[in-house]
């Protein structure tokens, strides 16, 4: 690792009109030099079509517009007791659970995105698309404008995110599995959960956050980078399964954690660093940091081989004026047929500026960064 003076003149996503850029402590960290040029801090649902920044329309997403939104209601399909489940996706003011920075002033209230995955509808006799799974697409950079593999230059990531606990429904085909967590969470054969869930095993090698690369021309170099809630109190890094045959018990075990004992469903904050290795670019180099920490959890993901079960990102090839061309864009949700559970999203942040080590929240006028 070694220190460099910020004198960049990348071009990256600062001229996408996504975003502008933006500065401002998050996360217990100070931004990175120039500020992130992808700043979501949810104060509108994504748009069902023609959003500018998300887009549902890939392989692992069946989100409907909230259309079934009734259908739900009338069927009294609940997320938790007597909380009928309502819009699948709405933004909602949580009071008091956003940030502080000092640990002394009171928080200020989050507005957040709320993601609900309930299994699979269509066993309610309802048709694609039925909310089986929803799993939201967010660009980094325009069409056409990335040219190169991201990862060369490496890209960094900040969100603060935690899961929304629900009752998986094995008449909404949530699956037997998932309600076995939700009561038996350590898997010790002892009842003593409290029949919600706090994790989300299923489907993954998705990230509940991440950033995906696709690139069409060659997908063997593909990647996610992505994090989530897939162990019992326990936030984690994705990395590659080694073992390409499906084990239900393994709940997300060969990831790498991040922070560990934790309560899942409050937020928690992570600032996420991966770039190529220069001696062999099929092998990811990330680097992970929790609640404010700047001391990095490392793990590494392969890329360019069959022989690994990759993290595997969605792409938006599905979309005209993304077919054909490579894209770096943040998949958020759930991404399983079978998957249940639900998220709030308080902001997600991105920049394809380079691959930076987080500075304490406070630094102002910082002139150089960790970069590796």
């Amino acid at each position: 690792m070694k220190k460099i003076l910020w004198m960049f003149g990348v071009a990256v996503a600062g001229s996408l009109i996504l975003a502008p850029v933006t500065m401002a402590d998050r996360g217990g960290w100070a931004d990175p030099p120039g500020g992130w040029t992808f700043v979501e801090e949810w104060h509108k649902i994504p748009d069902y079509e023609n959003d500018p920044v998300w887009n549902h329309n890939n392989g692992s997403d069946s989100y409907s517009g909230n259309a079934h939104t009734e259908d739900f209601n009338l069927m009294e399909v609940y997320i938790q007791e007597d909380v009928l489940v309502g819009d699948v996706v709405q933004v909602e003011t949580l009071e008091g659970v956003g940030e502080t920075e000092d640990g002394v002033t009171p928080a200020e209230d989050a507005i957040a995105m709320r993601l609900i995955d309930l299994g699979d509808p269509r066993e309610l006799g309802l048709s694609d698309p039925s909310d089986r799974k929803i799993f939201f697409l967010g660009a980094l950079h325009a069409p056409g404008e990335l040219t190169e593999d991201p990862f060369l230059n490496g890209i960094t990531f900040c969100a603060r995110f935690r899961i929304f606990p629900i009752i998986p429904d094995r008449d909404i085909g949530a699956g037997q599995d998932l309600v076995e967590v939700a009561l038996d969470p350590d898997g010790d054969g002892v009842p003593d959960g409290d029949g919600t869930l706090r994790f989300i095993p299923e489907a993954s090698d998705r990230a509940h956050v991440g950033i995906g690369f696709y690139n069409p021309s060659d997908t063997t170099q593909n990647v996610l980078v992505g994090v989530g809630y897939y162990t019992q109190g326990t936030m984690s890094v994705l990395v590659n399964n080694l073992d390409t045959t499906t084990d239900p018990e393994d709940h997300g075990l060969n990831n790498t954690p991040i922070l560990t004992e934790i309560d899942t469903t409050a937020f928690h904050s992570v600032w996420i660093s991966a770039k190529a290795d220069p001696d062999d670019p099929t092998m990811i180099n990330v680097r992970a940091f929790g609640d404010g920490s700047t001391e990095a959890v490392e793990a590494v993901i392969q890329r360019g081989s069959d022989a690994v079960d990759l993290p595997n990102p969605e792409d938006l090839q599905d979309n005209a004026e993304w077919s054909g061309i490579m894209e770096l864009a943040f998949n958020i949700g759930s991404a399983g047929t079978d998957a249940a559970g639900g998220f709030q999203y308080d902001y997600i942040l991105g920049t394809m500026a380079g691959a930076y080590d987080p500075q304490p929240a406070g630094s102002t006028d910082v002139a150089s960064w960790d970069l590796y």
